[in-house]
């Protein structure tokens, strides 16, 4: 079978040195830390409270689900062809995170 070049050929989560490695379909290896991965979360709850902290510029006050926040994994779960779920420690697990929204993460962080 022919691995597109947009698709991972791997996912190891790396818990000892806090990193998500992606290797793709041609070749090239990117490391995304965990806790990046976590603080862009794409799910609809996480998304609005970002949006809603980047109208603010004021100090922004944590409620008690927010302290609990963890980049710790739990697992990993495919979703389809295209994305992965992660099962955060704090059992936050709703966000997908598709290959395209990895990829474009490591173009964040790597300009």
């Amino acid at each position: 079978m022919n691995q597109s070049k947009d698709v991972p050929v791997r996912i190891d989560i790396k818990t000892d040195a806090s990193e998500m490695e992606i290797e793709w379909g041609n070749g090239d290896i990117h490391q995304l830390s965990l806790e990046g991965v976590r603080s862009f979360c794409p799910c609809a709850l996480c998304v609005a409270n970002r949006d809603s902290q980047g109208q603010k510029s004021e100090l922004h006050v944590l409620s008690s689900n927010e302290e609990a926040v963890t980049a710790k994994v739990e697992g990993v779960t495919s979703v389809g062809r295209y994305a992965i779920q992660i099962k955060w420690a704090d059992g936050h697990d709703t966000g997908i995170y598709t290959f395209d929204y990895l990829k474009s993460l490591w173009e964040q962080d790597s300009n």
